[in-house]
């Protein structure tokens, strides 16, 4: 049998690794092994052992009037028409697998190709596995992580229970069916189609809007099921995915444990205000099955120290607190601290605790929760007077500047191994971003919040509304995935606040829900009603979502992003974001290539309809810098276009960040890009491409939210040095301009006498000087040094010439670049790395000078492929070293370096490798074909 494992890094579309066999019933053999004898006291089997994930020899087929009922399915005879599935994962994911469809999202039209009534009914799903003999006292449950959208569970001919909701837990005591299992199980779920669902929305370049210029599906009716993937009907980034994503999307596994069950164990640190000390308080909730109350005792350990505590239970559902006052372990002195990334470390404590009863472990959790304090807004005077608690946040007294990405699905399909999933929060972190805005609740896994703890990403945690539809028809159910989500994750430190939904409030009920369900599981955070607006109690303003979402010149973020306007923080901001000539022609069709059209489409070129469209866009293009030639001359460009902007979105902000100037009483507090990971292939709205490949965008977004910058302010060409730390800055900015032929044409040296801590100081003006350029163009290097002359970060643009603003379709005059590039090959802790040495050895600008590192017996890109910096520009003699890690195990034989960018001279460039190949990216620099051959 064909399986997907889950574990298996994906970088592109859907990779299948080898599973089991089927057996002759189409049931797999086992799935687990059984647990160990570890004792809990001398010569005593364990009562409890940890989650057993049932990974293979899953079947499913669809659940229509000739299905064999659950009794039956859930035993051992043998059912005809099953096909292997891949679990966890989807209808779609398994007949992709199967061979039975191609995968959709590259050189297809998803709604052309995969017919839109697999959403039309529910899916059985059945697999059978071992479990143990159980042992007197012993209990065995089975939980699920997630399933889409409705589930019945049936076991070894019983029905078992339901789950309702795409974002809540499955947890079944089925010791009674287990005991009589005879060491086999055999396990069927039924998953239930939506509630309510409506037809495809189509793709059409021509319209100039994504799929009919709806989000939601024609109508919106799929939002009335609430609680599931209701972007997978249809957005402006994502087609309508023709299984709406059913299925069972998390893991299953099976547990036991004693009499005594840890059904939540809840840690809430208080960090003083100080930051000296930190109380712990621990919450548990236990599930006994004892007749009556009984003694327990609770053990744990903290920090090195360990401690136990007799309790007394009840019978049922109990709680349980425990704090500093009951055990003294649970006070820290001097508590290492969890920061957001760039800030400090994000340390996470592991609490270690467990219950016993007669002197045998009945269950036992591991939490790693990270201490922190947060403080949520600040008094802003808003335009009409009054004072207003403005979304501004202080985490340890350190005010952070929020610069987030929107994360709107971790993927179109739900092929999310661990292993992909902490690759795309890493590369959050490596941006130097500091959260993410969980859209409407989409990516809500325990893998996620795992991942942005340990990269110190805060995560604004929405939940299932939004304005491209009706409200949750169920509003019970909603309120019931809600609290499940809050209960499961709240341990982690990453989870900044809790919010109702997307760009508008959602039903009251389901407001004075949410409100009600914080203040009793989470009163710690902060909960908004809407990523638009807030109406709780004491509410938080000063934030808005709205765009713009399409391209714009930097000059307009600056405007925007000055000071003067309202409010101060922005949740959605965004623009097109193209990736490699390598990619794209991966996504589209070959036909394609050169003439944009429904493929293009449905690779959401048209946006939202900002910039007129695709078509709008490819002519903005042509306009800024010259008409576009071929589609490698169209990737060039944009390469060009993206970094611009997207730069601009991020460092407009930082450049007026926190304390207010002079008429300018509005300074920056938080922008989210929109968004920062696509769903699927995609032309829009993302920093690095489906199959994790980083193009200009995302180094735009590295290079924006450096920590201390140095800044050429787009609107008033004011250099401002932005500083993010606790400490004051001190130093020089050397600021040289040159002219197209790579010649500096005035120069000049800014005293920084102290950048302000937290805050932005403006150091000097070159608007007079940028008059002076000898051509429509010039470059403007900044370079931030300190005392002792180290250059502390380096900034770069190209700006048109003040006196006659024509655009930069004069680059294409520019001489070509002669480069050196000189790539060596060596083993790390963590594998293959690369150090590309790049150098200018020519007189004109070398820009946009791109590495890519590639498989030399294939051709392909090998993904992912972390570097330290890329989309180079250097001066005359300037150099610059990327350095590079790759995952996995490549070859060093096998692994090549080539080199693109604007323009290069290859004839007089010299390229080098030690141990690696190198060479340049002959289809990505053949920008110039004797006859234009794109059709826009």
């Amino acid at each position: 049998m064909t399986q997907l494992n889950r574990r298996r890094f994906l970088s592109s579309g859907i990779a299948i690794a080898g599973g089991g066999a089927l057996g002759v019933l189409g049931l797999s053999g086992t799935a687990g092994a059984e647990p160990g004898s570890a004792p809990g006291t001398a010569g005593t089997p364990a009562l409890s052992t940890g989650g057993r994930e049932i990974t293979s020899g899953w079947t499913f087929t669809a659940a229509d009037g000739t299905t064999s009922p659950g009794s039956r399915l859930s035993s051992a005879q043998g059912i005809a028409g099953l096909k292997p599935a891949v679990v966890p994962g989807t209808p779609l994911t398994s007949m992709i697998a199967n061979g039975e469809y191609p995968d959709p999202l590259y050189g297809h039209i998803v709604t052309d190709t995969v017919p839109d009534t697999l959403k039309d009914t529910g899916y059985w799903y059945r697999v059978a596995f071992a479990v143990p003999r159980l042992i007197p006292g012993q209990r065995f449950w089975l939980e699920f992580g997630g399933i889409n959208y409705l589930a019945t569970i049936w076991l070894n001919g019983t029905e078992v229970g339901t789950i309702e909701g795409a974002f809540k837990r499955g947890v079944f005591d089925i010791t009674d069916i287990v005991a009589k299992a005879g060491g086999q199980a055999y396990l069927a779920v039924l998953i239930g189609k939506l509630d309510y669902a409506e037809g495809p929305l189509k793709p059409s370049y021509t319209s100039g809007v994504t799929r009919g210029g709806r989000n939601g599906g024609p109508t919106g009716i799929t939002l009335e099921n609430g609680p599931t993937f209701f972007c997978t009907a249809g957005w402006d980034w994502l087609p309508t995915i023709p299984d709406r994503d059913l299925g069972i999307w998390q893991p299953v596994t099976w547990s036991t444990t004693g009499p005594v069950r840890l059904s939540d164990v809840r840690v809430d640190p208080t960090l003083s205000a100080d930051l000296r000390t930190a109380d712990v308080t621990v919450g548990l909730t236990l599930d006994s099955a004892f007749s009556s109350s009984r003694s327990v005792v609770v053990k744990g350990s903290l920090d090195g120290r360990e401690f136990r505590r007799t309790v007394t239970v009840a019978a049922g559902s109990s709680t349980v607190t425990l704090t500093p006052k009951d055990i003294p372990g649970l006070r820290l002195d001097r508590p290492k601290l969890w920061w957001p990334n760039g800030y400090g470390d994000p340390y996470r404590y592991r609490l270690t605790i467990g219950v016993e009863s007669g002197g045998q472990v009945c269950d036992e959790r591991t939490v790693d929760f990270g201490v922190r304090r947060i403080e949520y807004t600040q008094p802003f005077p808003s335009p009409s007077g009054a004072t207003v608690d403005v979304l501004a946040i202080t985490v340890n007294n350190q005010p952070i500047l929020v610069m987030g990405g929107n994360w709107g699905l971790d993927e179109a399909l739900k092929r999310i191994p661990r292993e992909r999933l902490f690759e795309q929060v890493r590369m959050h972190r490596d941006a130097n971003l500091n959260l993410i805005r969980n859209w409407n609740g989409q990516s809500s896994t325990e893998d996620f919040f795992e991942a942005c703890d340990q990269n110190g990403i805060l995560v604004w945690q929405d939940f299932f509304s939004s304005t491209e539809g009706p409200g949750p028809a169920n509003t019970a159910r909603d309120l019931d995935n809600i609290r499940d989500c809050i209960v499961r994750f709240r341990n982690h430190p990453s989870i900044l606040l809790w919010c109702g939904g997307n760009e508008g409030p959602p039903p009251q009920p389901i407001i004075d829900g949410l409100d009600a369900l914080v203040a009793e599981l989470d009163p710690q955070r902060a909960v908004l009603t809407s990523s638009a607006g807030d109406t709780g109690e004491n509410p938080i303003g000063g934030y808005t979502s709205g765009g713009p979402y399409h391209w714009v010149t930097p000059a307009t973020h600056f405007t925007t992003n000055d000071g003067t306007h309202w409010p101060p923080f922005h949740n959605e901001v965004g623009s097109y974001s193209i990736p490699t000539l390598e990619f794209i022609r991966k996504m589209l069709p070959e036909p394609s290539w050169e003439h944009p059209d429904d493929f293009w489409a449905d690779r959401d070129v048209n946006g939202n309809g900002g910039n007129g469209g695709g078509a709008g866009y490819l002519a903005l293009t042509a306009q800024r810098y010259g008409e576009v030639r071929n589609l490698a001359d169209f990737a060039r460009k944009s390469q060009l276009m993206n970094y611009e902007c997207v730069k601009s979105i991020f460092e407009s902000h930082a450049a007026s960040m926190t304390g207010a100037a002079p008429g300018k009483p509005y300074p920056r507090t938080g922008v989210i890009m929109w968004m920062t990971n696509p769903a699927q292939p995609s032309f829009v709205w993302q920093m690095y491409s489906h199959d994790l490949e980083a193009h200009s965008a995302f180094y735009a977004v590295q290079h924006a939210c450096r920590r201390v910058n140095v800044i050429l302010d787009s609107k008033t060409f004011d250099v401002v040095v932005a500083n993010h730390t606790r400490a004051v800055v001190p130093g020089t900015v050397a600021v040289t301009l040159y002219g197209l032929d790579g010649t500096a044409f005035a120069s000049t040296s800014l005293r920084v006498n102290g950048a302000t801590a937290s805050g932005h100081t403006v150091v000097g003006n070159v608007a007079a000087q940028l008059k002076t350029a000898p051509g429509d163009v010039a470059f403007v290097r900044l370079s931030l040094t300190d005392p002792h002359g180290a250059e502390l970060v380096r900034n770069f643009s190209w700006v048109e010439n003040l006196a006659r603003a024509k655009g930069f379709a004069s680059l294409d005059d520019l001489a070509p670049a002669a480069v050196a590039v000189t790539a060596t090959a060596q083993h790390g802790r963590d594998g293959l790395e690369l150090a590309v040495e790049v150098e200018n050895i020519g007189q004109a600008m070398a820009l946009m000078l791109h590495l890519q590192v590639y498989n030399t017996r294939t051709g392909e890109r090998v993904l992912p492929a972390t570097f330290s910096d890329n989309y180079l520009n250097l001066a005359h003699r300037e150099s610059g070293t990327a350095r590079v890690g790759l995952s996995g195990s490549p070859r060093a034989g096998d692994i090549g370096v080539r080199v693109d960018g604007w323009k290069i001279d290859q004839r007089a460039s010299r390229l080098r490798g030690r141990g690696v190949a190198v060479t340049f990216n002959q289809p990505a620099l053949s920008t110039q074909p004797p006859t234009k051959t794109f059709n826009t």
